[in-house]
């Protein structure tokens, strides 16, 4: 049964990256940025975290975006990044970052973002009807379906920017 709120399209734990070794962060930064633009997400950075220890800087980003489908649908994407041991190399005249990197990446379907069907108890039913009879396929094929790709294609995108193998998806 499609609840309304939060609806994943994948484990609450999501998919992860991991990389250790050199990597250009503000380039990385910058093609998530890009991607969220082009795909006409709304992006914030919701958290940044930064403290010096013994080996390097520990580093701590939380990045949120969402996209509003229609009047009952919003895509969201989450990135929650921790580099530690973060220090700063320069390789070829270029100033890049060395560290352990995870990357954790949710996608979820919100549904009713409005709010509009949790008036009273005759709307709720309404909305338990229309989500899990009227557009339970639509939200099954094709929206989970897009953001699914959307979250692919970013997860694809930065394991392609960090120099990790990539998957593609069929659309």
């Amino acid at each position: 049964m499609i609840t309304r709120g939060q609806h994943f399209i994948m484990p609450t734990t999501g998919i992860k990256i991991q990389q250790k070794g050199i990597y250009d962060l503000k380039d990385l930064l910058k093609i998530i940025q890009t991607f969220f633009e082009e795909k006409r997400y709304t992006f914030q950075i919701s958290e940044t975290q930064d403290k010096a220890k013994d080996k390097g800087y520990e580093l701590i980003i939380g990045m949120k975006s969402d996209r509003d489908i229609d009047d009952y649908v919003r895509f969201h994407i989450d990135i929650h990044m921790l580099i530690i041991e973060m220090e700063k190399v320069k390789v070829k005249n270029k100033n890049l970052d060395r560290g352990n990197m995870d990357m954790n990446f949710k996608a979820y379907l919100y549904l009713d973002y409005k709010n509009r069907w949790n008036k009273n108890f005759m709307s709720r039913f309404l909305n338990l009807i229309y989500k899990n009879y009227i557009i339970k396929i639509k939200i099954k094929t094709e929206y989970e379906r897009n953001l699914y790709i959307d979250l692919m294609e970013l997860h694809n995108l930065v394991k392609e920017r960090l120099g990790l193998y990539t998957h593609y998806y069929g659309a």
